[in-house]
């Protein structure tokens, strides 16, 4: 049994042995992350000339199931995530006399490439995909077309995990007869 520190307690009389052993387990077999900008026009109805940005927000983020890919030549493995998000962005018209919200869904399919990727993998590998920075919208403008143009950041982190072999140390007791 281990004490809070973690350090094995055992019987002073009873002399511990250790020896190692291997052991196959899942583990993350490689990482990556990287951080992707989109910029998007919204579409406004005929006849409506946005004259001010209220507000913007993105929700509505999916990641689909990740895929891991090689790179042609040199293997290099990557993971390829794609998504959908919503960018929703009040406006005013009318020089300020009336407002809507101009709406979009964006598709999106971006590929990290992972690093450190243990030679040690036995078998089939899968890949994990996590969002490690919410998407937001950085800037909104109007722009000289009397369009919106909203750009977005996002950051996704990636894993590749496998059967991997690892040695671990075993104590035992041996008893003294």
């Amino acid at each position: 049994m281990a004490d809070i520190t973690g350090k094995l307690e055992h019987d002073a009389a009873a002399p511990l042995t250790n020896s190692f052993r291997e052991i196959i387990t899942k583990a993350v077999c490689g990482t990556g992350k990287n951080y992707f900008k989109y910029t998007e026009v919204l579409a406004i109805p005929v006849g409506r000339t946005p004259s001010s940005i209220l507000g913007s927000s993105v929700t509505r983020l999916k990641l689909t199931e990740p895929l891991i890919t090689e790179t042609a030549g040199d293997g290099t493995k990557n993971v390829r995530v794609s998504g959908t998000f919503d960018i929703n962005v009040w406006y005013a018209y009318n020089d300020d006399q009336a407002t809507d919200v101009a709406k979009e869904t964006v598709k999106f399919t971006e590929v990290i490439p992972i690093s450190n990727v243990s030679e040690n993998i036995l078998g089939q590998v899968d890949a994990r995909a996590v969002l490690i920075k919410s998407p937001q919208c950085h800037k909104t403008v109007i722009t000289v077309n009397n369009q919106i143009q909203a750009d977005i950041e996002l950051g996704i982190y990636a894993e590749i995990v496998g059967e991997t072999k690892v040695f671990v140390q075993v104590y035992s007791e041996t008893e003294d007869e």
